[in-house]
């Protein structure tokens, strides 16, 4: 590797905030379970690399199926996308996409069923959440996706009509109704499902690893995987000087993959993102600000998008612009925005309790890909602001097709064999960094 690649890969390397500024870690009330670094080697028939939503779901529908399963995380369980995100579960795929173009991509089979799974997936993520007890503030209460411009309004109108057409329990609202819904200014309409919702992702996280160690998974945080060895068919993780021999191993790193899978890795940009969240809200706002506790984004690309979440927080974000001071720069167009969306708020009431920052790992198609990077070694990742609800469900695929229990084909996505590469991926990661602007001036001159 030359001097410029060491430069933009530590540039691009996910280096985090600590939990203790997000705001999931202070309202959480899933009991914050801890678990031993590896200090001796292990045999399962599954081994899991990464403890977010994909991984832990993959582990637990693993285990129900009889399967002995390991999951290891370098840092702690949830402490990567899946704790830090908004904590909405959005039926629905990136910005405007549809049905239509996912079948463009995936073909017509694949595509239908994705499109099957992401509709119904919300509703299963909150129904999995009840059956197992977790304690994560789940508030069902719908999801909108509201038009800020006449241009907007023609995409969201499409993808409202074919996700009608699909069967979906959509409904079209006008601007007066998406006003009254979400109290928000400048919307001209939009269409909402009211399976979406929020919850609190961190508890969620959690709680997953509380019903995956009753189920027999061994789960270990803070052990760090070098690499894979072992032969095609007895693959081995490298965790220092220890080893875990599986039957099949699973990469669900996202976001926070480092060089010990730069396949995985290069498969998609690894986005900085930020989030903020105000005080709780005056009660006198909270009757006219998502009165119902329905969460929205919209199609901007700096980023509108917002919730409330239990104690009356209003939760929103973008992308983290890496010149100088970038959480003043990430607070001043956070409370710009609320500003925007809500003139009744004071200087008061946009007062930040908290920021936060984390990545997202945006594929080249904004679907979800699978990578087979040995005869027994996948990795599924890509999933493009969509993780709440496909890494969960997706991930429940993946334990049962691990544990004998479904085949390679029942998982909706790409397959692809060995590596796919984006193009450019040193120089795309770093300039993700220094986009945000860009996307502000989007928005500004009606780009979106």
């Amino acid at each position: 590797m030359t001097r410029v690649e060491d430069f933009m890969m530590a540039v691009a390397h996910p280096l985090d905030t600590p939990m203790p500024t997000v705001i999931w870690s202070k309202t959480v009330l899933e009991p914050v379970m801890h678990f031993a670094k590896l200090e001796e080697d292990e045999t399962a028939d599954v081994a899991v690399v990464g403890a977010g939503f994909c991984g832990l779901n993959a582990a637990i529908h693993a285990a129900r199926h009889g399967a002995s399963v390991v999951l290891v995380d370098a840092r702690i369980v949830g402490s990567g996308a899946s704790g830090r995100n908004g904590g909405n579960s959005i039926p629905h795929f990136p910005g405007t996409m549809t049905p239509s173009n996912v079948a463009s991509i995936l073909g017509k089979k694949r595509a239908r069923l994705l499109s099957e799974l992401v509709v119904a997936g919300s509703d299963l993520v909150f129904r999995q959440a009840t059956e197992f007890q977790i304690e994560c503030s789940p508030m069902q209460n719908g999801w909108m996706q509201p038009a800020h411009s006449s241009r907007s309004l023609l995409n969201v109108r499409r993808a409202f009509e074919e996700w009608k057409a699909f069967g979906a329990p959509v409904q079209w609202h006008s601007a007066a109704d998406t006003h009254d819904l979400l109290g928000a200014a400048g919307y001209v309409g939009g269409w909402s499902n009211p399976t979406g919702g929020s919850l609190n992702p961190y508890g969620l996280a959690l709680g997953l690893a509380r019903v995956g160690k009753k189920a027999g998974v061994r789960i270990f945080e803070n052990t760090a995987v070098q690499k894979i060895e072992g032969t095609a068919t007895s693959p081995v993780l490298v965790c220092g000087d220890l080893r875990i021999s599986a039957r099949i191993i699973l990469v669900t790193t996202g976001g926070y993959t480092d060089g010990a899978f730069e396949e995985v890795q290069r498969s998609a940009i690894p986005v900085h993102l930020y989030q903020v969240a105000t005080t709780p809200l005056r009660k006198e706002l909270r009757a006219s600000i998502l009165k119902t506790q329905m969460c929205f984004s919209d199609c901007r690309k700096s980023g509108g998008f917002g919730r409330l979440d239990s104690d009356g927080r209003l939760i929103t974000g973008g992308a983290v612009f890496a010149l100088g001071n970038s959480r003043r720069y990430g607070e001043n167009h956070s409370r710009a925005r609320l500003k925007l969306l809500y003139p009744q708020l004071s200087e008061q009431d946009i007062a930040l309790e908290t920021y936060w920052e984390g990545f997202c790992a945006i594929s080249k198609s904004k679907l979800p890909i699978l990578l087979r990077l040995g005869a027994n070694v996948f990795s599924l990742g890509g999933f493009s602001t969509r993780g709440l609800n496909l890494t969960q469900n997706l991930g429940r695929l993946l334990g049962e097709f691990a544990a004998g229990k479904a085949a390679l084909d029942d998982l909706p996505v790409e397959v692809v064999e060995g590596r796919r590469d984006i193009a450019f991926w040193l120089l795309k990661s770093r300039a993700a960094r220094y986009a945000f602007p860009l996307f502000q001036a989007q928005d500004r001159f009606g780009l979106s």
